[in-house]
């Protein structure tokens, strides 16, 4: 996760960090603080994750190879925890493709400035939007 999130406006492209994103595609905007429950789901999915490709990968080849799930179950759900973050910035967007729309998170952060950011990220791209 990076340290600080920069946010351009124009009056055709939105910029976060590196990624861009042009404004006619963008459909709603909004800043969601997560709670403990999405951090706990996101845990438990990579910690299942990690342990269920170790499982089928691993088990049976190495000695105390029965083990490694659970050790691959605590590392992924331990980097879920570390990687997580309090404030998430997310658009709807739709893409030109087959895809459709789909609501993607564009930024987060874990730092209440950063959400004062979001807010106002989210005030005048709504305010793009409906002009």
């Amino acid at each position: 996760m990076r340290k600080s999130v920069v946010i351009k406006q124009t009056s055709t492209r939105l910029c976060v960090n590196d990624d861009c994103y042009t404004m006619h595609n963008i459909v709603d905007a909004s800043v969601e603080e997560l709670t403990w429950k999405d951090h706990l789901l996101r845990m438990l999915g990579l910690g299942i994750l990690s342990a269920s490709f170790l499982f089928f990968m691993l088990v049976g080849e190495l000695p105390y190879a029965e083990y490694l799930p659970a050790v691959g179950f605590a590392a992924g759900a331990l980097l879920a925890l570390l990687t997580s973050a309090k404030y998430v910035l997310r658009i709807e967007y739709n893409h030109q493709d087959d895809t459709g729309v789909q609501w993607l998170t564009i930024a987060k952060s874990g730092k209440k400035t950063d959400k004062m950011l979001f807010d106002e990220c989210v005030k005048k791209l709504n305010y793009r939007l409906l002009h």
